[in-house]
């Protein structure tokens, strides 16, 4: 009696809320769209296959408009898609224009395997009326960020040529807005992805959390052309929490199942007792050296970690207590010792465990 309520219940969802094609066998995301922590209302989520060509047309799923509880779903075929909202004031889809609504869901990409559920929540932000535009003087791109149409301070604007980093870690440039919101950089002509990010606690890496702000300017990627300065405007939102307590995990690959593949363990000390304040990365290049592709939260004083990954592989996995740069003296620095390169093998669907990782200080 329950698996058919639960069916019916979703069969009502899917209608209200309809995708542009539902997928046999594939994932559902669903989830629910605010502003300013109310649900907002006429707004139609699109999900995309890739970023290159930006979030205008050729979404592979549509849902919405949604209603005043602001619940979305959407059917997939499984894969990973970047989610985008928007709501248009004038109640007609087209290009956004200042004073419609729009969200780049700071997860992304979000995967949905097959009979997989992921429910996440999306916070839009109003378009600012001085979004667009050139200005004279120089080649690169001149703005401004906001939160809640106030200027933000010491937020860090970064630049991306691509989006093969998720548009995370630290891009080909960045600057931080000064007193009034305003940044700026000089540049090659060329097409650039901006985001812009402040955090609310001492964390300098991994996924954003709780109270973080955002923003991913609607206009991606944004174009600059020789001799003058393309300006954006970009009003950050609060990183919101997750629909549903567990049910999946954002990670620096994107939001992903929580629990479906992972890799735990403890991180020790050369004495062996548990190390706290270390972060335990994976990665897919045997080098180690770049962005991780996944990476745990801050170990505790047990010295315990997981990391969630999107998929099966061959993961290369180290530990350590800052992320980003070459490691400096003092800093905590291990990898993993059980194979000689310091890969795993794991299968999707498998949780390795007692992967331990002894970290030592750089001399």
């Amino acid at each position: 009696m329950k698996r058919l309520l639960s069916a019916i219940i979703l069969s009502v969802m899917l209608m209200s809320f309809p995708a542009t094609a539902l997928a046999e066998g594939g994932g559902i995301i669903r989830g629910k769209v605010n502003y300013q922590g109310k649900p907002l209302e006429g707004a139609y989520v699109y999900l995309y296959s890739g970023y290159e060509a930006g979030f205008g047309e050729g979404a592979a799923y549509k849902a919405g408009p949604t209603g005043a509880d602001g619940v979305f779903a959407a059917e997939t075929g499984g894969g990973s898609y970047y989610l985008i909202a928007k709501k248009f004031v004038s109640g007609k889809e087209g290009p956004l224009a200042a004073g419609d609504y729009f969200a780049f869901y700071g997860g992304n990409p979000v995967k949905a395997g097959p009979g997989e559920e992921i429910n996440i929540g999306i916070n839009c932000s109003p378009i600012m009326a001085e979004s667009g535009g050139r200005a004279g003087g120089g080649t690169g791109i001149k703005g401004n960020v906001s939160v809640d149409g106030k200027p933000l301070p010491q937020a860090r604007v970064t630049l991306y040529q691509d989006g093969e980093s998720i548009f995370r870690g630290i891009g080909y440039a960045s600057v931080m807005t000064n007193a009034d919101g305003d940044f700026a950089f000089s540049l090659s002509p060329g097409s650039y992805f901006v985001v812009a990010r402040k955090r609310a606690g001492n964390d300098k890496m991994g996924p954003l959390t709780e109270g973080d702000l955002f923003a991913f300017a609607h206009t991606n990627p944004v174009v600059v052309d020789e001799g003058s300065y393309t300006t954006v405007s970009m009003n950050a939102v609060t990183k919101l929490l997750k629909v549903k307590e567990s049910g999946q995990e954002v990670t620096l690959g994107g939001t992903v199942k929580a629990g479906e593949t992972t890799v735990s363990g403890t991180v020790k000390g050369p004495s062996g007792k548990p190390a706290a304040g270390v972060f335990v990365s994976a990665y897919r290049d045997s080098m180690m050296i770049y962005k991780p592709d996944f990476i745990s939260g801050v170990t505790g004083e047990d010295g315990k970690y997981t990391v969630t990954l999107s998929e099966g592989g061959e993961y290369f996995i180290g530990a350590r207590n800052t992320i980003g740069g070459p490691a400096e003296k003092g800093e905590l620095l291990g990898r993993y010792a059980g194979n000689e390169d310091h890969s795993v093998i794991i299968k999707d669907g498998e949780k390795l465990t007692d992967i331990d990782i002894v970290v030592e200080a750089v001399e």
